[in-house]
């Protein structure tokens, strides 16, 4: 890994961040997931201080917590968090389904459709890592076609987020974080130009994600060492 990191045309800290960052946002580092720094640093080949640097960036970015002489480990976000979040997006896709239904392109309705069916090609293949990256990406293509700069990075956050929430509590069957026809029936929606049938489908598709979590949290310890075995 050492060697890896210094052939890369970047720093090493943010060599390291970005691999620490792709392990959680596909869920091969679980929610409590213990970050140890000197372990960390020993699996990359950096030192201890940079190892503090990226946790403290992750933390930042709310995708690690870290307390005060209990360590860093995988964001675990409360329920009361899920509720908020959920209301906030909400909010927000909302707005895009507005600025869509007046502005959106046959390009970018086509573009969409195409990501769609990789999506679904994902989870046919049984290769929910993928699906699950595609889903929360579905989102970002929608946020990013609205050409708002500010609303596309207040939804890629939150995007961002959504899956530890789920990963947090999740339901017994451990569902997808996305359905795949609900993104299918917002893009119609879009299409045709209805905002009040996209909105309402935006709405109900973030509710039924909401649905996919209970309320215990979820228990989990991912080793470091099978995660980043590289």
């Amino acid at each position: 890994m050492h060697q890896i990191v210094n052939n890369l045309q970047m720093t090493q800290e943010e060599t390291v961040y970005q691999y620490i960052e792709k392990a959680i946002l596909e869920h091969r580092l679980l929610p409590g997931t213990r970050l140890r720094e000197l372990q960390l640093a020993e699996i990359f080949g950096v030192k201890r201080g940079l190892i503090r640097k990226v946790l403290t960036r992750l933390t930042h970015a709310r995708l690690v917590d870290h307390q005060p002489n209990a360590g860093a480990q995988v964001a675990c976000p409360s329920i009361e968090d899920a509720q908020d979040l959920f209301y906030t997006r909400q909010v927000l896709e909302s707005a895009v389904t507005r600025i869509l239904c007046d502005h959106i392109t046959t390009t970018q309705i086509a573009q969409l459709r195409e990501h769609l069916q990789k999506e679904h090609d994902a989870y046919q293949q049984q290769n929910p890592q993928l699906g699950v990256r595609l889903s929360a990406g579905f989102h970002r293509e929608l946020v990013k076609f609205t050409g708002n700069r500010v609303l596309e990075e207040f939804i890629n956050e939150i995007v961002n987020r959504t899956p530890f929430v789920i990963m947090s509590h999740p339901d017994d069957a451990g569902g997808k974080v996305c359905i795949n026809h609900e993104h299918s029936d917002i893009v119609d929606a879009l299409e045709a130009g209805d905002f009040k049938r996209a909105d309402g489908l935006m709405r109900e598709h973030l509710a039924h994600m909401q649905k996919m979590f209970h309320s215990r949290p979820a228990h989990s310890e991912t080793p470091l060492e099978e995660v980043f075995d590289l």
